[in-house]
């Protein structure tokens, strides 16, 4: 096959824009999609200042990349290690490797001196991994966010997720959920800052491609406890077939969800609490992440993490930075 733009021999088709492309035009292509989304979505201003949550995956890697090329935004890389043994190891490095190789900032969070790690806050609790994960992750980056005065946070969620979180949530009638499923969560002054997914309307098959084609350092590798249950396979499962019967499916799914919630204000915006030990965002007295700390470790850790970024960033007078706890500050 030729490219549809050139002479050049294709290496990937993409069905839904009826296209085949050749390794350059592939590229530009992906980097006018996320221009298109980020003004479509009105997901930041150009010249922001925009965190990158990096997990050392293919996504957030190549999302990073692609922000990067754009020039749309100041970014700041940052990697939360969740000290799951050898799967950490390669991600932290995996992440070193590509910032320092692109001249990127970058901030690697490290809090497993005071018990913040993944493995020792599941075997204190009952709570399954993905969720405590999920939740320590959104809450460093959220902090973060704010103290460093950062305009954004991106997360690499691509099409193809979305569209299973948006199906699922709808069966299980999680409204609440079904309302954060969208390209941009707006931001709440001081409490949450701007959450945004510029690859919201990206195919895991085109973001893989591209890793591979440009070289990409990324982790292949699944985190040991990664997990799906028997109703998010059945979902993408179905969202799969649908997509092969009608090319674009996902993406016209995306978008009508989009416009909905985009119009509308969660409660939680609507009448914004703050957290009594650490004053981010809470739908009570206490965000989940102090809650759950306090029951963990015998005491909320909101500040603490708080605390360190503001250390971590009074102290780092260089332009990449690696992450210590406060004690080692200094």
């Amino acid at each position: 096959m030729k490219c549809h733009y050139c002479d050049r021999e294709a290496v990937v088709r993409l069905p839904y824009a009826k296209l085949n492309l050749c390794r350059e035009h592939f590229a530009e292509y992906l980097l006018r999609k996320l221009e298109r989304s980020v003004e479509r979505y009105k997901m930041f201003g150009r010249g922001s200042k925009v965190v990158v949550g990096v997990s050392g995956g293919k996504d957030s890697v190549t999302l990073t990349k692609l922000l990067s090329e754009s020039g749309l935004a100041k970014l700041l890389v940052v990697h939360v290690n969740l000290s799951i043994g050898e799967y950490s190891r390669i991600s932290v490095e995996t992440v070193r490797r590509f910032s320092v190789e692109h001249g990127l900032d970058y901030l690697i969070v490290d809090l497993s001196e005071y018990g913040i790690s993944i493995p020792e806050l599941v075997a204190k609790t009952r709570r399954s991994p993905c969720s405590v994960c999920g939740m320590v992750k959104r809450y460093v980056l959220n902090a973060l966010t704010l103290d460093l005065g950062y305009d954004a946070l991106a997360t690499a969620h691509h099409a193809d997720d979305m569209a299973v979180y948006i199906v699922k949530s709808f069966l299980l009638q999680d409204y609440d959920q079904l309302y954060k499923i969208s390209p941009v969560n707006y931001e709440v002054p001081g409490l949450a800052a701007r959450k945004i997914k510029p690859l919201y309307e990206f195919y895991e098959f085109e973001i893989e491609t591209f890793a591979k084609l440009y070289g990409l350092p990324f982790v292949s590798v699944k985190c040991p406890f990664k997990h799906a249950g028997w109703l998010e396979r059945y979902v993408r499962e179905l969202l799969d077939k649908a997509e092969e019967e009608s090319p674009g499916f996902k993406i016209s799914l995306l978008r009508s969800h989009a416009r909905r919630t985009l119009s509308m204000r969660s409660a939680e915006q609507a009448k914004p609490k703050a957290c009594a030990s650490c004053g981010l965002i809470s739908s009570g007295t206490e965000c989940s992440f102090c809650r759950f700390t306090r029951r963990a470790l015998g005491q909320p850790m909101g500040l603490v993490v708080r605390r360190w970024i503001i250390e971590q960033a009074a102290a780092s007078g260089t332009r990449r930075v690696t992450g210590t706890p406060p004690s080692s500050v200094g």
